[in-house]
């Protein structure tokens, strides 16, 4: 690096794509936090929620594969799976396809606090959403998805290089 390329106004070296990531994962981070603050009073905290919601989602997920979908380590997921297992949110059983992996269920426990973590998202989402018309929240979800579908497929193309 040159000591002209360092001392470069910043608008030089970050361009409007590198902008759009930051402010995609300022976006990402903020909700998670405001969702944080309206759930804690559940007692649950951000790795358990994430962990309800996939499941929510997509009930036949296993430990492992949840870990992978969070990008967080296994051990991090485990002890999350073990607080909800004993605040009798999840129940485990082993795998019967991956020994070494946990299926969960969802508990009729969560169906208690659906209610609850649906005002707390939709708090968060009339915060997130103000000021945003119909038709542009229409074609930022046409985006993001055609994004994640990119993303998805050089993540694939990564993995076998």
């Amino acid at each position: 690096m040159t000591d002209q390329t360092a001392t470069a106004p910043l608008e030089r070296i970050f361009n409007d794509n590198d902008h759009m990531l930051f402010v995609m994962d300022e976006i990402s981070r903020a909700a998670r936090k405001a969702f944080d603050e309206r759930v804690e009073g559940m007692g649950l905290n951000r790795t358990q929620w994430r962990v309800l919601a996939q499941l929510i989602r997509e009930p036949t997920l296993n430990q492992s594969e949840i870990a992978k979908r969070l990008d967080l380590e296994p051990a991090t997921i485990g002890l999350a799976v073990n607080a909800l297992s004993d605040q009798g949110f999840v129940e485990k059983q082993r795998d019967p396809n991956d020994g070494r992996a946990w299926s969960l269920a969802l508990t009729s426990r969560v169906a208690k606090i659906l209610p609850d973590l649906r005002r707390a998202a939709d708090s968060v989402h009339a915060a997130l959403w103000f000021g945003i018309t119909a038709d542009q929240k229409a074609a930022l979800k046409v985006v993001l998805e055609h994004l994640s579908a990119n993303a998805r497929s050089q993540a694939i193309e990564f993995e076998h290089r």
